[in-house]
Formats: C-alpha cells, structure tokens, sequence
C-alpha cells in the first residue's frame, strides 16, 4: 500500500441464518433487495467520489464482508466493482477479497467472481468438527467445507483465505489440533484463527449468563492460542498479527491498511470509514475522523436517494486518541510499533507521549527490535490489556 492509496469496504448484512456469537450488522433472510442495494453502493460511491478526501486517490484494496457477500450474484460483485474502476484509480495489483459461507456457493459462482475481478477469498469454515460447528450455531456442515475450498480451487483462485475458531465451550485440545491438521494439509495461502469472543448483547453471551455454557478457562484458552502459532508456524504460516497467519507475500493488504493507520472508506449499511486527514461535512479532522453510515438496510438505501451518502454518526479523534490507535493497532503486528513512525506522524516523541512503553519493556511485555517495539511471548497472551494502556 502506498501512502496515496486508500481502501473501500462494501458491507452486504444478509446472511442466511444470524450465528449466535455474531455482532456485526447483519440480517437473517431468504431474500433481500439485491438490485436496490447495489443501486444504493453505486450512489454512495458516486457522492464519495466527488469530495475530499476520495476524490483524487489510488484504490489499493477492496474487501467486500457482511453478513454473506457470497449469496449476491456474480454479476452485482462485477456492478459494483465495475463502479469502483471508473470511480478511482486502480493498478494491476488491485487485492479484491470476499468473503463467502460453506452451503452459498458451488464451483460456477466462484468461477464467477472470479470472472468478475474477485482474487482473493475468505471463507468462513472455523472448524471442521460438526460438534463445534453445531455449538457455532453454523448452517453449513464439515461435507460443505470442503466441498466449498475445493470449488475455490476449481473456480480459479490462488489466493484463499478461510476462518478458524478456537476456545469454543467444550472444545478440547485434541479437537483444535485436528482441525489445525486439516487446515494445513488443504495448504490455502492465508490462515485466521480466533479466539471465540463472547460480544455483549448476542446469544451466546446471554447464554453464558443463564449458565447454559461455560467459557473456556483463560489457562486452555492461553494454550490454545499457543498451539495455533506453533503448529501453523512449523507448516510455512508466518503469524504477521496476532490472529492471522500467512504464507510469504500472501498478507491480506486490506486489513494491514486498517492496523497501519491508512484512509478506507466503508460503504453499505453500518459500513464505518476512517480519514487520518479530512472527511466529508467534517471541517477539522487533523487528528483524524471515522464516521458511520446508518445501520437498517432500508434506511440506508432511502438514504442515499436523498442525500448520496448515509452518514449517521462523525467522531473527530483527539490527538490523544490518534496517538494511541496509532500504537495499538501498529502492536498489533508482528512487525511492531516503529517510534520513528510514530515521530513523522506526529511530531512528537515515542517516548515522551506514552512513557510507560519504557516500563513494559523492562517487565518483558514488550521487545525491541531495531527502531521498533513488539509484543513479547508473555505480551501476546495479554495484548488487550496492553493495547489499552494506550488510553
């Protein structure tokens, strides 16, 4: 990514069934207003493009998530980034990921986006003990899994991605490892495995709550991350954040321009965007400003029929709040937290700014490699406690 290149997220929220642990904006549904909702991103891309700070830019990556991008057609993927090739700059090394469920796509539709400038796909498997799917509250079954990564195979993509979950209620040991096991003998390129994260408000939480599930001890759950980056690791994926891991040049360029602080703009319903300079109807943004669209699909297409955009909700950061994202979210990969960096942008020293990164070095939580800081072993296992010592 360069320093001129910005990233476009496209949110479609329907999904066929709503997982219990999920807190994203999306929608159960059998049907959805495919044609309207693209009428709607190409308005809002339309409004975006003519205004700082999206008017004049290179597109560097497009991430297209939800809810299930893989239930819209082929030929909706190709509408809407056909509009995005007219609206921005673009080279030869475009990153176009989507996301897609096991049970929502067979060869033909992956050849089909594929067809239509798709490169990179994420499918969301996260185990393939039908157990652990059923715990997920997941549709698809471990047969579909399978099926789904080979058809990605088959429909012409080199570049896959797929989800593993772990520290999932009853999950032992032995069942992350053999999921750890297939995972690597399918060989995709890109390899993300979470921690379950019990989000207020969702089913599994209230779940939880009720007594009806016991979390995983913070001790297995500890040794389960562990075993994660060992195994993956010994087999060629090279852990470049905390949760994802990848086969060398294979990083997903989307997200390290999220973890580096770089301009994306979020359209959709609930998309969020982040300017480190200027925003639309945003006068002073030198610290920089995120905004939110509205959230209910309706809404949000009425929305951008009368206004072009469907701007909800601006926050301007304070230069306190850019400081700190710009060091958590940069601890947040391997690579670390550059103090010469972190001098350019903002004309004030590491050291100065947030004097306690000299304390967790010293307490082994942090490490110093060259001009950069980086979780340690110990670090890792506490990192939120440590990104939020940045606040």
């Amino acid at each position: 990514m360069t320093p001129q290149s910005t990233s476009v997220y496209v949110h479609i929220p329907w999904c066929l069934s709503r997982c219990p642990y999920c807190d994203f904006n999306t929608y159960a549904a059998r049907e959805w207003p495919e044609d309207e909702y693209a009428d709607a991103l190409v308005r809002e891309l339309a409004w975006f493009t003519e205004r700082p700070p999206f008017d004049d830019v290179t597109l560097g990556t497009v991430f297209f998530g939800g809810g299930t991008p893989s239930l819209f057609a082929p030929k909706t993927i190709e509408r809407i980034l056909n509009e995005l090739s007219r609206r921005f700059r673009t080279g030869p090394d475009l990153e176009v990921t989507l996301e897609a469920n096991p049970g929502t796509v067979d060869r033909e539709r992956f050849a089909g986006m594929r067809a239509a400038g798709v490169n990179r796909l994420s499918v969301g498997i996260q185990s393939f003990q039908p157990r652990l799917l059923e715990a997920l509250g997941r549709r698809h079954s471990v047969d579909e899994s399978r099926a789904a990564l080979q058809a990605a195979r088959d429909g012409g993509f080199d570049n896959l991605s797929f989800d593993l979950m772990y520290a999932t209620p009853t999950q032992t040991l032995d069942e992350l490892e053999a999921d750890l096991r297939e995972a690597t003998e399918i060989a995709p390129e890109h390899l993300s495995a979470y921690a379950l994260i019990f989000e207020p408000g969702t089913q599994l939480t209230r779940d939880v709550q009720a007594g009806k599930i016991e979390r995983a001890t913070e001790e297995l759950e500890a040794q389960m991350f562990e075993t994660v980056r060992a195994r993956l690791a010994d087999a060629g994926y090279a852990p470049y954040e905390i949760s994802n891991h990848a086969r060398p040049g294979r990083e997903a360029r989307h997200n390290q321009a999220y973890w580096r602080g770089g301009p994306y703009l979020g359209i959709g319903a609930g998309a969020h965007s982040f300017s480190p300079t200027t925003a639309p109807m945003q006068a002073d943004a030198s610290d920089g400003v995120r905004w939110q669209n509205i959230r209910d699909p309706a809404r949000y297409r009425a929305a951008t029929e009368t206004a072009g955009h469907a701007i909800d909700e601006h926050e301007s950061l304070t230069r306190t709040q850019a400081m700190g994202e710009f060091c958590w979210l940069a601890l947040r990969e391997t690579r670390g937290l550059s103090s010469a960096e972190f001098e350019a942008r903002f004309d004030a020293s590491l050291a100065d700014a947030f004097g306690h990164v000299e304390e967790l070095t010293t307490e082994g939580l942090l490490e110093r490699r060259h001009d950069r800081l980086t979780l340690s072993p110990r670090g890792l296992l506490i990192a939120d406690t440590i990104f939020a010592s940045f606040f």
